[in-house]
């Protein structure tokens, strides 16, 4: 119960002392996330396509073997369509048709497929910084993932169900988030900054210390004042109580 007094006594106190140093710290946070967030870091935007694995089985015996062999089969189709298998003629293709230049390594960064455990669809997603040029490159990977499947393969399994489209908005980076742990980050170096200044801090600021914490015993106060305080009191006292004698100089000289 004590410590927990003396720690909420200890945060009351660095608050109040050095309230001014946490606020700062707290606004230059949140300045410095939101200069990087708008000015800085570079907007990100993602486009996905989906893809349906489907043999044409007329067949009903045969037709649920065939789903679950397509279903093992795209973690086959993940690996072709991240290796340059597939990235290679996208190159070719983006390049050639619409003006995209982008290395194979900048592709295989950009490029990746997420899929749903039983499912025969699966989502190859792009992310770049380029709205329009996400979309492009999600269905270019897209038709050349088909067109080399069944070249290598030789199977016709293959079909886009739902193109990319450009999107209206970018994934990264997240504004509000950005800003929030700008916000976190200045307040606690704040609280930090006026911690090790209390703690370091040295001084003697009020008797309670001596007697409290040190357990010294308190002798008196001494009023220090500096040589221009005292003057001016001393001047002060003269103007509201004038001496004796310059009282009867000014009686003398009303008589005359």
């Amino acid at each position: 119960m004590m410590d927990q007094t003396v720690s909420f006594d200890f945060f009351i106190r660095l608050v109040r002392e050095y309230w001014r140093a946490i606020v700062s710290f707290t606004v230059v946070g949140l300045i410095v996330a939101a200069g990087l967030t708008f000015f800085v870091i570079t907007p990100k935007y993602q486009s996905s396509v989906q893809i349906l694995v489907n043999r044409k089985n007329t067949n009903a015996a045969t037709e649920y073997a065939g789903q679950q062999a397509d279903v093992q089969m795209i973690t086959t189709y993940k690996e072709l369509i991240a290796g340059q298998v597939v990235l290679k003629p996208t190159q070719q293709q983006l390049s050639e048709r619409y003006g995209i230049e982008r290395s194979l390594n900048t592709l295989k960064s950009e490029v990746s497929v997420t899929s749903t455990t039983n499912s025969q669809v699966f989502s190859i997603a792009v992310t770049d910084t380029d709205a329009k040029a996400s979309a492009t490159i999600a269905n270019q990977i897209a038709r050349s993932f088909k067109n080399q499947v069944q070249k290598i393969i030789k199977v016709n399994n293959v079909t886009i169900v739902a193109p990319a489209e450009t999107p209206s908005g970018a994934v990264s980076p997240k504004k509000l988030l950005n800003m929030l742990i700008g916000l976190v980050v200045g307040l606690l170096l704040g609280f930090v900054y006026a911690a090790i200044r209390m703690l370091t801090d040295r001084r003697v600021h009020d008797a309670d210390f001596l007697t409290d914490d040190l357990g010294l015993a308190s002798l008196g106060l001494v009023n220090h004042q500096n040589q221009y305080s005292i003057k001016k009191q001393v001047s002060n006292l003269t103007v509201a109580h004038p001496t004796h004698d310059n009282q009867i100089t000014s009686q003398t000289m009303k008589r005359v």
